[in-house]
C-alpha cells in the first residue's frame, strides 16, 4: 500500500510538468511544434508565446486528457504578428502515449496535428507527425521536471487566391520538412506548470512555403482539475 501511494505521489507532482498544452498552438506560425510523452488527466489552460524570425504569437490553449491518460487532445489560437501585418491562427492536435520504461520515468508518444493561419486571401496550413520521447522526475512531494525530445514530419501548405485588383495570381503550393524540437517542462507549484522549447531541422528557400530557421516558445500552464 505505501508503495502503491508513493507511486501515485510521484505521478502527481509530475503531472503538470508533463501535460501543458502548449502543443495546441504549436502548429501556428512563429511557435515550435512541442509534445511531452506523457498527457495529464483532466483539463490544462496555458498562455503561450513563440518568436521565429521576425515574427511573433500569442495564442491561449486547453488540453483535454480522460482520466486513464490514454490519450491527449489539445486545441489552441491566437494571433501572429510580423514585420508587415497581424493575422489569426489555431491549431489542434491528438497525442497517444505509447510505452513507458523504466518505472514510468522515461516515455514514448506519438503526435498528429493541423494549423492554420491565414488573412487577405492567403492563408498557410501544417500538418506535423511524429514521436516524442521524455524523461521525467519527481522535485519533492508537489512539483516535477520533465525533458523531452520530438522529432517529426510537417507537410506545410500555401494557398494563395487569385486578385484582379491588386493583380496577384493564385497560388497552391506544398513543401514537406523533417524537423526536431527539445523542451522542458517544469512545475513551479501545484496545478501551475512551465514550458519551454525550440524547435529547428530543414528549412524552406523561396517561393516554397515553410519554416526559415530555428523556432521558441514558451507557455504557463494551470490544471483545472487535477490528477488524483
Amino acid at each position: 500500500m505505501n508503495i502503491r501511494r508513493s507511486a501515485r505521489r510521484w505521478c502527481g507532482a509530475v503531472a503538470i510538468a508533463t501535460g501543458s498544452p502548449l502543443a495546441a498552438a504549436a502548429q501556428m506560425p512563429a511557435t515550435p511544434v512541442l509534445q511531452n510523452a506523457w498527457t495529464n488527466a483532466g483539463i490544462t489552460a496555458a498562455l503561450d508565446y513563440g518568436h521565429a524570425q521576425s515574427a511573433n504569437a500569442w495564442a491561449a490553449a486547453l488540453a483535454w486528457s480522460p482520466q486513464q491518460a490514454r490519450f491527449q487532445l489539445s486545441l489552441g489560437g491566437g494571433v501572429i504578428k510580423d514585420s508587415t501585418a497581424s493575422r489569426g491562427g489555431y491549431g489542434g492536435r491528438l497525442a497517444v502515449p505509447l510505452v513507458s520504461f523504466a518505472g514510468g520515468s522515461i516515455g514514448t508518444a506519438a503526435f498528429g496535428g493541423v494549423g492554420y493561419s491565414g488573412q487577405g486571401g492567403v492563408s498557410m496550413s501544417n500538418f506535423p507527425v511524429g514521436v516524442s520521447l521524455g524523461w521525467r522526475h519527481a522535485l519533492g512531494a508537489t512539483r516535477g521536471i520533465s525533458a523531452y525530445v520530438a522529432p517529426f514530419y510537417s507537410l506545410m501548405r500555401l494557398k494563395v487566391t487569385a486578385d484582379s485588383a491588386t493583380g496577384r495570381a493564385a497560388t497552391n503550393a506544398s513543401k514537406g520538412f523533417f524537423r526536431a524540437s527539445v523542451g522542458l517542462d517544469v512545475t513551479l507549484a501545484p496545478q501551475i506548470g512551465l514550458t519551454v522549447g525550440y524547435e529547428a531541422g530543414s528549412q524552406a528557400k523561396d517561393p516554397d512555403p515553410g519554416p526559415r530557421g530555428g523556432v521558441f516558445g514558451v507557455a504557463v500552464s494551470y490544471a483545472l482539475r487535477r490528477q488524483q
